[in-house]
């Protein structure tokens, strides 16, 4: 394995670990969840798993799943990316119940506006993982790759996709709370807050990563970059909301070289 390769590799994990605390926060808010882990959250208030091990069952469906939607050859191209869901589904449901139980277990808020406070600052703290995600480039959780999975099969929008994902596990964990506890439990106005507002400060703190470029680009791909931008290369990208062209941009931006304007 490259040194660079390793890197990324570094950084992607330290993501996991952010997401997973960001996911802690907003949970520990008592103002709902994240839509990705709503269904496991509301799994984990009626039976005698915890979110975390429930967001590794949930994950590791999704890895079985995935194999139907896809191609034998898509498959195999994928391979690598593919069983990479499989450890990062343990690591990143461990780190989960590592900062519920054991790194946030005094944040038990009691008031509203306190409650607000955790949410938003849990709510950062997820964007700032995830745009370091974006950053390391070196794989995927298994709940993008099934989207990245849906998207190829069915020749749709990625941005258009991940909505759709996201409000079928809000609409899975409302139906589950309905029907085991009688209630909505779980999901609540800090669940669409996440859901709104997460991918602004993403898009607004990514920039913010090109420091690292360096320490995760080899230096021969640096000088086709460097001549590159002599060339005065410019790539327009016509998109709209939630399509996810920003990210498209940004990972054009870092591979060639080319400065980023939003």
């Amino acid at each position: 394995m490259s040194k660079i390769l390793l890197r990324r590799y570094l950084l992607f994990c330290v993501s996991l670990f952010v997401n997973a605390l960001g996911i802690a926060f907003i949970t520990k808010a008592a103002l709902g969840t994240s839509p990705i882990t709503s269904v496991t959250y509301v799994l984990s208030m009626f039976t005698p798993f915890t979110i975390g091990q429930w967001t590794i069952m949930l994950n590791l469906l999704f890895v079985i799943v995935e194999p139907f939607l896809m191609t034998r050859k898509d498959l195999k191209s994928d391979l690598r990316m593919y069983l990479l869901q499989i450890p990062i589904s343990f690591c990143f449901g461990m780190f989960i119940d590592l900062c519920m139980h054991c790194i946030l277990y005094w944040l038990n808020p009691a008031e509203y506006l306190h409650m607000i406070v955790a949410l938003l600052i849990g709510c950062v703290i997820l964007a700032v993982g995830i745009a370091l995600e974006v950053k390391a480039n070196a794989a995927m959780m298994a709940g993008e790759y099934f989207v990245k999975v849906i998207t190829k099969r069915f020749h749709g929008e990625f941005g258009y996709v991940k909505l759709g994902f996201d409000v079928t596990l809000v609409a899975i964990a409302c139906l589950l709370s309905l029907i085991f506890m009688s209630g909505i439990y779980g999901v609540r106005e800090g669940t669409v807050v996440a859901a709104l507002i997460v991918g602004p400060i993403v898009h607004f703190v990514s920039p913010y990563y090109n420091f690292l470029d360096k320490w995760i680009t080899d230096p021969s791909l640096r000088q086709d970059i460097a001549l590159q931008q002599n060339q005065h290369t410019i790539i327009t990208i016509a998109r709209e909301y939630g399509s996810g062209g920003h990210l498209l941009g940004e990972m054009l931006s870092k591979e060639l070289g080319i400065k980023l304007y939003p």
